[in-house]
Order: C-alpha cells, then structure tokens, then sequence
C-alpha cells in the first residue's frame, strides 16, 4: 500500500542499527507499538518502512542509492539514534540518514514543513534511546545543518545509559521522568501533525525555510540548512540586560506575567561518595538566581523548585505546579578538583529534551560553565535581549566552595547549622575578603540568629548591620547587600522609612528577589499599607507558589484588611501545600474566630503543632465564650511564654477590652524588641484600643503613623 500522499512509496521510513535490535529486540517493540498508535491516532492507515531482518539488507555490491530510492521517498524519516548509530561507515548512517537528508531537501515539500500553528517541524523526527557522546552529537548536528531536538525514550540513573522500555510505564528511578506510553503517543501525534502540515501545502508553494520558525513545536530542527561544523565550536555569547526601569513594589499579578517561564530544580549529586549535595544544591540555586536577573524570563524561586527534590514526580506535573513553560535539571559528579556537570532544558507541556549537554572542567571553571548555562537557557529560548552581558564575576574557587557549603547549612536554620554557615562564611572571607556576596550573606546568617533568639540580640544585629554596609560599600548594585541592611532595619531598629529605601533598592536591582519581595510585603503590613502588602505577597506567589509562609503572611494581612473570609482561602490553600506547616493551623483558627465561627477556630487551634501558638489561640478563642476557661489558659501562658511573647499576651488583653493590661505588655513587647509589634496597625485583637490615648503615643514611639 503506498503513501497517503500521491507519489511517495512510504509515509514513515524507520531506520537503525540492527545490533541494537539484537539484544531485547527494542526496536521491533517499538515499531509495534507505534503502528498501533498511529492506527488509533489517524483514520487512514499509515504505510511503516521497517526492515526488521539483518539479513534482508542489501550488500556494499549491490546499488545501494537505487535499491532504497523508492523505499526512502517517503514523508517522515525516523533514525533510532543510539551509541552506535552515527558511524560514519554504516549503512543506516550513509544510505538511509545521509540519503533521506538529501532526497527530501530536494523534493516537492522541502525538509521543513510548517504547521497549522504556525510553527516549523523537520521531515526528520530524531528518536533517542541512548545518552550521545559530544562528538556523535556533533555529527548529527553537522549533517542537520543545526541543533539535534530528538524524542527521548532514555532511562536515566546513575550510571546506567540504554532504552526506556514499555514495561516502565512508570519508573520509579527514572531521572527523566518520562513514560514510555507518553513517548510513543508524542512520536504518533508529531507525525500526525507533521502530515496535516505536508497536506496543506499548495502545489508549487515555495519551501517553507527552517529559519521561518519563530517557536519550536514537537520536535524542531536548527533553522538553517547551511551545514555548520560544531565539533570544537565555543559555547555563544548571547549578551542580555541586567537592568531596566521597572517598580515591583507597584506591580499588581497581571504585570508579572511572562510569556517565557522557568523553574531550575536541584540538580542530582551523582557523585561517588554522594557527599556534594551542598555544592550541587549550590549550583542550582546560582543558576536560579543569574537567570532570575533577566527582566524578560520569569524565574521560580528557590523554595517553590527545591520542593521536588527526591521526588519521583513527572515533569509536566512539576511544571503546571509552578506555572512553568520549561524547566533545568541536570546532575553533578564532583571528586577533588574535577568536576561534570549535566544540564538539559526541558519543555513542559509534552517533557521533550530541548537541549542538554555535559561539562567536564575542573573547580577553576566553575563560574565560566555557570555564564555558559545560562547564556544556552538563554538562547533555547529565544530571548532577545540588548545590554550588558550576563556575567558571573570570577572568583577563588575554594571561596566559592565554601560559600556554597555556607549557605546549605544556613538553609536548614536551626541554631547549629547557622552557626556552621556562619563559621564558613568567616574562612570564604578569609580567602576573599572583598567579596561582597559574602559579606551579605554573612549579615542575613548573623540576623537571623539575632532574630531568632540564639545570641544576645544587640549583639547580632550589630554584626549584621555592619557586614551588610561592607558589601553595599564594596558592590553598591548588589542587591543581597540592600536586603541585608533592610532586614537588620526592619527587625531591629524599626527604621521603616530606612528599610522601605533599601528594600526598594534591592527590588530595582534584582525584581525576582523572593527575601526582598517578601520583606517589603511585611514592611507594607508593619507601615498599614494593607493592600500593597496583598499585591506584594500575591507577586512573591508568582515566583514561589509553593511555599506555605508566603500564604500564610499573606491570610494575615487579609485579616488586619478586614478580610477574614477571603484569609480563610488562602490559608486553606497553604494547609493544601503542607498540612504540618508550623502556624498554618493557628492562623486559619484565628480567620473563623474574626468570622465568629468558634467551633471551626477551635477545631483547628487544636490541630496547630507549635505549642506556643496553639496555646495562644486558644486561649483568644476562650476569652468570649468561656472567660473561666479563658483565665486559665491565659494565666498558663503568661507563666510559660511571659519572657518571650508579650506582644501576643497584650493581644489576648486587648480582645478582652482590657486597655491597662495589654499596654502595659506592649510596653514589655518594646522592651524585648518583640517581632510582634511589626503587626500593630490594623491588629483585629487590638482594636479595643485604638481609640485611646496611649495608643497614638506608644505608635508614636515605634515611628508608625499616628492619624
């Protein structure tokens, strides 16, 4: 039976290497499957060109070009690409690959054929079913005339390089995450689409070129025909803008939107004693943050992308969890010096392979493959960008491992491991004194202990208030540094009007900066601008949708907004992303209580897991509607957390309408620089004593506004 299309022998020619046939018989499974997913894909039957038996091959004697002529005047070409496919020297390689190239170039179609969506595919649909060596890649590439896109049918874990098989429908190892059933429906429905695209086509129409694409579709080859040697050929240099006239504190949702998207998950620790997960967390989250300077590409934060890792969760699920068009993952391998680093860029909406491609340098490289990463992100995406180049300044490598270990202790931030990062922020700085990176790093770590209670707290916002001005001093357009000295301002001096300028500073510096976003959404609500602290949270959801505290700051604003209905949602909505989350059952037990739905309230109160709060919230809920029950609990906590929480203590005395009492804990809250007190204006359970006197005057003295 011929071709569907007049004057073609066949639809689709398969071609491969019969030893990778031989073991399992992979290809002939494959064949099988497909034919029986284009029957259910296309009305008409598809004519398949598969020479299954090694000996029906014709011989190097015979006429090679002449016996295949007619069987390769066919509509779509599929090379089984494997370890062994691109042999110069074979037959798959010289009649069959090479052939079909020159054959459809020529033909009445062209190699390129474009689609009802206006896109371009190849005649060519690549399917990969090894990891390539550069040099084969570079082959491929050569005879295509541009960058191989294939279809991946690869089981990738460490160490292991062959075929996704059909009975992996779901593998659990896979660090592809990709399923075998997916992959043969993605093959049936480019084939199909690349038919209805040949269909269209009206006699003597001009050949659509490869450089008319503007967007890849399926599976796009390189624009150009011109046959370009890549073997050798640098990385290019795209260069992109660092910075333009842009508001975030101002933006609203619809402004943050991108057309280009992505998320970069933590790359694999492949190493062989599995002792680099610092530095391979570390190179994903510089990846994350040098992308994320690029106005034009929207970057998932760090906390949103890292959720994934150790899970065995399918890319287009990750992908629609954070609102992504594409993702970067990849894995290192580090031992002493030496190190390969794998990266490939994924498309999320069918999982194919836009471009990888593996490193192997030593530790002394480590910034140049950072630039080359992102600067391919960059180019795959077709990003046009003017301005400066996007760099990564060049520092000591040893410095930089340490920082990168610095910051995977921080991240866990309990008291040891912040004082580990800390201790290894201090031998970085050693190394590389003017580093200004590491200075601000060193001043959030020393914050944070500050804040968090592990050292006196003069004494820690004092060191982190002066490592924050040596970094702004050594890189004024750095935005850490700016962050840093906000939230030493914000959490210590109360100097809002200060914190306001660097916070602002930071943003214009670095837009998707999740600290700064967040931060400045928490100044807003401290300063009662209710509604561009709702903005700003709903901003940091865009680029960090999966982290519950953002949810759970933004529920209580809509409280203090006198929105408790509306902080119900949001806060059932962080219960969805983490139902242990700390708070999060605090916090929307306090939404029902606003409603007056006490028997809701209680019932999450009593769920919370941190004991201080849930004590807290129980013993609000109690001061209405049981005052004996009420007395006790609150007594409870005063005897339990009178040293540390006086600012909710002043909130339980001021839901019961008892001014003296709850100024005089707010007057222990400012003595204790209590963290509380950023929430005062608008407290739903401090209302009772707005209109007293001592509250302008106690408003007056933390700096906030008295009309």
């Amino acid at each position: 039976m011929p071709s569907i299309i007049p004057g073609y022998e066949y639809d689709i020619f398969i071609s491969y290497r019969h030893k990778d046939n031989k073991y399992d018989g992979w290809v002939s499974e494959f064949v099988n499957n497909l034919k029986k997913e284009i029957s259910a894909t296309f009305k008409e039957e598809l004519t398949v060109y598969f020479d299954e038996n090694p000996q029906d091959g014709l011989l190097e004697t015979q006429h090679v070009d002449k016996s295949l002529e007619g069987k390769l005047k066919c509509l779509i070409f599929i090379p089984i690409l494997s370890q062994t496919y691109c042999d110069p020297n074979s037959f798959a390689w010289k009649h069959e690959f090479c052939a079909f190239n020159e054959l459809a170039t020529n033909d009445q179609f062209g190699m390129y054929v474009r689609l009802a969506n206006g896109n371009v595919n190849s005649r060519i649909l690549p399917i990969c079913i090894h990891e390539l060596e550069d040099q084969d890649k570079a082959l491929l590439e050569q005879e295509l005339g541009g960058t191989l896109r294939a279809i991946d049918f690869i089981y990738r874990t460490p160490g292991v390089n062959r075929p996704l098989r059909a009975h992996e429908d779901e593998p659990k190892e896979n660090l592809n995450h990709t399923f075998y059933r997916d992959q043969i429906n993605k093959v049936a429905n480019t084939i199909k689409k690349v038919v209805a695209g040949i269909r269209m086509v009206r006699p003597g129409a001009d050949k659509v070129s490869g450089n008319s694409t503007h967007s890849t579709d399926d599976v796009v080859q390189s624009p150009s025909r011109k046959k370009l040697l890549y073997a050798g050929v640098p990385l290019l240099v795209v260069v992109v803008a660092l910075l333009y006239y842009f508001k975030p504190w101002q933006a609203t949702v619809s402004q943050a939107k991108s057309s280009n998207s992505i998320a970069v998950l933590p790359f694999a620790d492949l190493s062989a004693e599995n002792d680099q997960e610092y530095f391979s967390d570390g190179l994903s989250e510089e990846l994350l943050n040098l992308l994320a300077k690029i106005p034009q590409l929207k970057v998932i934060s760090r906390t949103s992308a890292f959720s994934f890792k150790g899970k065995n969760e399918d890319i287009r699920e990750i992908g629609k969890k954070l609102g992504v068009e594409n993702i970067l993952e990849g894995s290192v391998r580090k031992s002493t010096n030496k190190i390969r680093i794998t990266a490939q860029l994924i498309q999320v909406s069918d999982g194919s392979h836009i471009w990888s491609k593996t490193y192997d340098r030593t530790m002394d490289d480590i910034f140049k493959v950072q630039d080359e990463i992102a600067h391919e992100v960059v180019k795959e995406l077709k990003i046009t960008l003017m301005g400066n180049d996007l760099h990564v300044v060049p520092g000591n490598s040893e410095a930089y491992n340490l920082y990168l270990q610095g910051k995977y202790f921080f991240a866990k931030r309990n008291q040891e491991n912040v004082e580990r990062a800390i201790e290894l922020f201090n031998q970085a700085l050693t190394l590389e004194s003017n580093n200004p990176t590491l200075w601000a790093s060193i001043s959030i770590a020393y914050a944070s202990q500050a804040n968090n209670g592990y050292i006196d707290a003069a004494t820690g916002f004092s060191k982190a208030r002066e490592a924050a001005e040596k970094a702004i001093a050594l890189d004024n357009n750095l935005a850490l540094g700016h962050y840093a000295l906000a939230y030493v301002k914000t959490s210590y001096d109360w100097d809002w009007a200060g914190a306001d300028t660097e916070f602002k500073k930071a943003l214009v510096l670095d837009p998707s900066n999740i600290g700064a976003l967040n931060g400045m959404a928490n100044l807003a609500l401290a300063l009662g601008r209710f509604d561009e602290a709702i903005e700003l949270y709903k901003r940091a959801l865009e680029l960090d949708p999966l982290r519950p505290i953002i949810r759970i700051n933004l529920g209580m604003t809509l409280m203090h907004n006198n929105q408790p209905d509306q902080a119900s949602i949001v806060l059932k909505e962080a219960l969805s992303l983490n139902p242990e989350f700390p708070t999060a059952h605090y916090r929307l037990g306090l939404s029902y209580l606003l409603q007056n739905k006490i028997d809701d309230a209680l019932a999450e109160l009593n769920q919370e897991s941190v004991e201080d709060w849930k004590k807290h919230g129980l013993a609000l809920a109690y001061s209405k509607q049981n005052t004996t029950r009420g007395d006790s609990l609150l007594q409870a906590f005063i005897q339990n957390y009178g040293d540390v929480s006086a600012f909710q203590i002043a909130e339980v005395y001021g839901y019961r309408n008892d001014p003296d009492r709850a100024f005089e804990w707010l007057e222990k809250a400012y003595r204790q620089r209590d963290g509380g007190l950023g929430t005062l204006l608008g407290n739903p359970w401090l209302k009772s004593l707005e209109a007293d006197y001592r509250y302008h005057s106690f408003l007056k003295k933390m700096r906030l506004k008295t009309n």
